[in-house]
């Protein structure tokens, strides 16, 4: 069965039964209350009937009283002079003698009459209360019993109507939710149970809301970061390809002593000037491969901690170029994760190193939240920065770009780091924004 008709014979029957157990306990205990009542209202005609005859004359008081109890289902007889503990009765005061629940109620009064004679009457009525109680109740039954029946239907559709209702709505908006329709949302209009529910409802959708949000960005950077890797990747292998073709010719027509390579020495030295490329570019790829294990665990870093490190590694290979670096980084730090700071460091100060003309100079330091790296080089004037950051393997070109500011560039945007480069007119400029 659906929800409606059930809950409306469940709760139709609940309320049946309730109208009939009030019904039956009405029957068995109205007995008693019925016999008070009567004795009550025998008092009050007895103290009514004697105050009213009071000093009238004993044919006058006969007469009244035979009146009284003709139209009366009390009866008043006059006692007369028998035995104080007997009670003559000698008019019809209306016993059932087939009954076993008869109750005689007996109320005695003393009246004076106008002769200054006492006369002793008695208030006599019967009464078979279970008789009475069924008769009353079958008389009234009817009448209950249908009262409490509409009463019943209404109230049973009313419940099973709003609970029906309620249950609809939910199952209405929840689905509009499994469509995903973000603009799906219960109406909460108690503090019951049912709002408690449409409440958590609301709170779970919400949430779930949340989760596809945070789903779809994360889906997004990942499918970012495939695009990245692949680009990456390719271009990666030809720049290992290509220096790798370099050597391979170079040894190949040193082996046959072809033309200028008999100077094997000379082309010995390029050979040794090739491999320290392929080095380097293979130790770049690896560095960058270990990008997609980076935990997000960005903290506050202290920015000279991590370059000092750095300063230390390329220290010999300045020296040999006689480079002078000058480091004015004090205590500023950066939201970053630490192992991808190391990196950028890494690869900015190699470059520096790389490019700075012997006998130059390094400045490193913070101006107005922006760290930079400034490095002279002789050639500036010459050097593109439209594309500085993509990737040309070709090594033999001039206007090569090595991994180095594409490692950098692709860990600064994934976090969201701004940065750029300047240059001078004897010297080249990058910058990051430590702050914001």
């Amino acid at each position: 069965m659906k929800i409606f008709p059930k809950m409306f014979i469940q709760i139709f029957s609940v309320l049946l039964v309730v109208t009939l157990l009030i019904h039956l306990f009405v029957f068995l205990v109205f007995p008693k209350p019925y016999l008070e009542s009567r004795k009550d209202e025998i008092y009050r005609k007895a103290e009514e009937i004697s105050a009213n005859l009071n000093g009238e004359s004993l044919y006058y008081v006969q007469e009244s009283l035979n009146f009284y109890s003709e139209n009366s289902e009390i009866k008043v007889i006059i006692k007369g002079n028998h035995n104080n503990n007997a009670v003559e009765i000698n008019k019809d005061v209306g016993i059932d003698p087939t009954s076993s629940n008869n109750s005689l109620i007996i109320e005695e009064r003393t009246i004076t009459l106008n002769s200054g004679e006492n006369l002793d009457v008695q208030f006599i009525s019967t009464a078979d209360m279970q008789k009475d109680a069924r008769d009353l109740s079958f008389k009234f039954l009817p009448y209950s019993l249908l009262l409490s029946l509409i009463v019943s239907v209404i109230v049973a559709l009313v419940y099973a109507k709003f609970i029906k209702n309620n249950i609809e709505e939910i199952k209405s908006v929840t689905d509009d939710m499994m469509l995903l329709d973000k603009s799906a949302s219960l109406a909460v209009t108690s503090n019951d149970e049912i709002g408690d529910l449409k409440r958590q409802i609301n709170e779970l959708y919400f949430t779930l809301l949340q989760s596809i949000d945070d789903l779809e960005v994360k889906n997004k950077e990942i499918l970012k970061l495939e695009a990245l890797k692949y680009d990456f990747y390719r271009g990666a292998s030809h720049e290992l390809k290509t220096p790798l073709a370099s050597l391979k010719i170079i040894l190949e027509n040193m082996q046959y002593n072809i033309g200028k390579y008999r100077d094997r020495d000379k082309y010995i030295a390029n050979c040794i000037e090739i491999t320290d490329e392929l080095s380097q570019n293979i130790t770049q790829i690896l560095s960058l491969s270990s990008v997609d294990h980076l935990k997000e665990d960005e903290a506050e870093i202290l920015i000279n901690d991590v370059l000092q490190n750095v300063l230390d590694n390329y220290r010999v290979i300045s020296k040999q170029k006689n480079i002078t670096i000058s480091n004015r980084v004090e205590d500023e730090t950066i939201y970053i994760n630490h192992q991808a700071l190391t990196m950028i460091m890494s690869n900015l100060v190699s470059n520096a190193v790389k490019y700075t003309d012997d006998h130059g100079e390094i400045n490193i330091g913070v101006d107005n939240d922006w760290f930079f790296i400034e490095n002279t080089y002789k050639n500036v004037k010459a050097l593109n920065t439209d594309g500085i950051f993509d990737v040309k393997f070709d090594i033999n070109k001039k206007t090569s770009n090595g991994l180095g500011l594409y490692i950098v560039s692709s860990l600064l945007d994934n976090y969201n780091k701004q940065y750029k480069v300047e240059t001078t007119d004897k010297s080249f400029i990058f910058k990051i924004k430590i702050n914001g």
